[in-house]
């Protein structure tokens, strides 16, 4: 059945059963995914999937029913189930089907073009980038990895208050690994690029960026184990900032289970430290016009000037502090039930170059890589202590690969030790980005 019509039936039956508040959510997505390897096609996959949930608000509890198939007669289910499952909650949280209000920002996720790229111009980029990338140097011995990936996604959102919200979106991916060998050493390198244009996606600079990652982490000396004055690189640091948003979530502020909790209007972090949710951010990852609840997403500065000034909300923890909603309420896909996220959540961009980050350092250490960000890190606490890759840097150059080390502190220290920040904006494989920052002092363990 058409979605249209099978939600046009759902409310139908609902408004017949006498419900007054209710709320329909779907979910579409779509995504490919091809390797190749030895300028072969190693894998190639195709994956669509669509849902559909159902809450309502019953006697003051929220119910929740879900089904991933279209048809007339989940209808009922849909409904009974939800009344059912509001019937057996015990939490006396005050929850609510948005009423609607503020105004919605047009935001463009969606570029018709990408959807239709060939799959033979795919696997011409995945080729053309992966021979260039092992001819580039003789030290490139093979390329482990060489993917491109892509998907789209539809959200629907309808309430008994009158909300009809809809928005498509979509984007793809170029991801490339590397390993170099000299003098019985071996490292590897990576490069990728994330766009909804496939026109921007470019095999001399992937394959460059990648062979020169690798490279430049050949001939690593040792160092002494102790506190260097510190640049964490901006996909590095946008690693870290990633494992911390949870930090800023209402939710994890009213169970006490955030440091930041009770520190509104207060300094968190450097004065040279702003950090920004920007759910419009042109071609932004998670730009999106409104949220799980189809509240009106805004543009904030969470941080600023070291400040911290608001928590994210979703409807039901703003309810609770007496406030609106920030509009970061978020589902994993329609079977998710809701919780609290930032849309596309990085460091404001400082007043240095990265080269002159690297000159004002002088003497110490640039941290290029995080790992074990899921095990190595307390998100409460703010304590971490992390594999990392890096490079000496000795008067203001950078000077030799780093055999492996740990970096260890916590987190919450680190954002007031932070001296500078960069201009360098970058994004990883997700929607939180940094620059890269100069840390007054950290700890370096070498392995």
């Amino acid at each position: 059945m058409e979605i249209n019509i099978f939600i046009d039936l759902l409310f139908k039956k609902s408004k017949e059963r006498n419900l007054e508040n209710f709320e329909i959510y779907y979910t579409s997505t779509k995504s490919s995914s091809i390797k190749v390897f030895n300028q072969e096609v190693d894998s190639y996959s195709d994956s669509n999937s669509q849902g559909i949930s159902f809450r309502v608000l019953d006697n003051g509890k929220m119910g929740y029913s879900y089904t991933e198939s279209i048809a007339e007669k989940e209808i009922d289910f849909l409904i009974n189930e939800a009344l059912e499952n509001a019937a057996v909650i015990e939490n006396n949280d005050i929850e609510e089907i948005f009423k609607g209000g503020g105004e919605y920002t047009k935001v463009e996720v969606y570029n018709p073009a990408l959807e239709d790229v060939s799959i033979g111009a795919k696997i011409s980029l995945l080729m053309e980038t992966e021979k260039k990338t092992k001819n580039m140097d003789t030290r490139i011995k093979r390329v482990n990895y060489c993917v491109f990936g892509s998907g789209s996604s539809t959200r629907i959102i309808r309430n008994s208050n009158g909300l009809n919200l809809s928005e498509k979106g979509n984007s793809a991916y170029i991801y490339i690994s590397v390993v170099a060998e000299d003098g019985g050493v071996t490292k590897s390198g990576s490069s990728y690029k994330v766009s909804n244009n496939f026109e921007s996606f470019d095999s001399d600079y992937i394959s460059r960026e990648a062979v020169e990652d690798a490279l430049s982490k050949l001939n690593p000396i040792s160092i002494e184990s102790k506190e260097y004055k510190v640049i964490i690189k901006n996909e590095a640091f946008a690693s870290m900032l990633g494992a911390f948003t949870g930090i800023f979530s209402s939710d994890n502020i009213q169970k006490g289970i955030s440091k930041l909790k009770g520190k509104l209007g207060e300094h968190i972090a450097s004065k040279k430290v702003t950090i920004i949710d920007d759910p419009h951010m042109e071609k932004g990852m998670a730009s999106s016009s409104f949220d799980a609840e189809g509240v009106p997403t805004r543009y904030k500065e969470v941080v600023k000037d070291g400040v911290l000034t608001t928590y994210l909300y979703n409807l039901k923890t703003a309810k609770k502090d007496g406030i609106e909603s920030t509009g970061n309420a978020s589902k994993g896909g329609y079977k998710g039930t809701l919780g609290i996220s930032p849309s596309n959540f990085y460091m404001k961009k400082g007043d240095t170059h990265y080269r002159d980050l690297i000159k004002d350092l002088d003497n110490g250490i640039l941290v290029t890589s995080l790992a074990g960000l899921h095990s190595g890190l307390n998100s409460i606490s703010g304590d971490f202590s992390l594999a990392a890759e890096g490079f000496l840097i000795s008067n203001g150059e950078i000077s030799s690969a780093l055999n492996q080390i740990t970096v260890s502190g916590n987190f919450f220290d680190l954002l007031i030790e932070i001296e500078k920040i960069g201009d360098d904006l970058k994004f990883g494989l997700s929607p939180v980005g940094s620059q890269s920052v100069l840390i007054k002092k950290l700890n370096i363990s070498a392995d």
